[in-house]
């Protein structure tokens, strides 16, 4: 791979995993009641409040304990059991603080790191693929999260994907 390609993967990578795909979920945090965020159509199906809290959890392990060296003790299991409702303002700063670390991790990451051996290879052989599937796991339960505010609100969140993206630099504004 060349290190101009390499060096776009990894802006690409920071840019949603820090930007655009946060903005999102608070986008849908901002618009719902505390209520809603913690409602759930049945007890197996998860409500907001907890795919963000395990959202929360899963960058915290992953990105910022495994890549970036930052303490972290996680309860997977909590993130899903959790049934008191959490205030929005309280669920937000949880969520902005692994946030604001995964900034800190991502700021300091570098293209020559990408090919080093994964901190979790049982899962992955190299540390692109561990940001890879970090991404990927950010953005299906940021969509979750937006499809569940669209049943709840009824029609479309305001173009929240298209919006989001152009707003923080993942497109060029002309881009649709």
């Amino acid at each position: 791979m060349s290190e101009a390609i390499a060096e776009a993967a990894l802006d690409a990578l920071r840019i949603r995993i820090t930007k655009v795909l946060p903005e999102q979920i608070r986008s849908c945090l901002d618009g719902l009641t505390d209520e809603q965020i913690w409602s759930r159509p049945n007890e197996q199906s998860n409500s907001i409040g907890n795919l963000v809290l395990h959202l929360t959890g899963s960058l915290n392990h992953y990105l910022n304990r495994n890549l970036g060296g930052m303490e972290f003790h996680r309860n997977r299991g909590q993130e899903f059991a959790e049934r008191t409702e959490i205030p929005a303002a309280e669920l937000r700063k949880r969520f902005d603080e692994m946030v604001r670390r995964a900034e800190q991790t991502l700021g300091a990451m570098t293209v020559a790191r990408l090919s080093d051996p994964s901190p979790e290879p049982k899962m992955h052989r190299l540390v692109i693929e561990d940001l890879i599937n970090i991404a990927i796991h950010l953005s299906t339960h940021a969509g979750q999260i937006v499809w569940i505010t669209k049943m709840i609100r009824g029609g479309g969140v305001n173009e929240l994907w298209i919006n989001a993206h152009r707003k923080l630099g993942a497109w060029p504004s002309s881009s649709s």
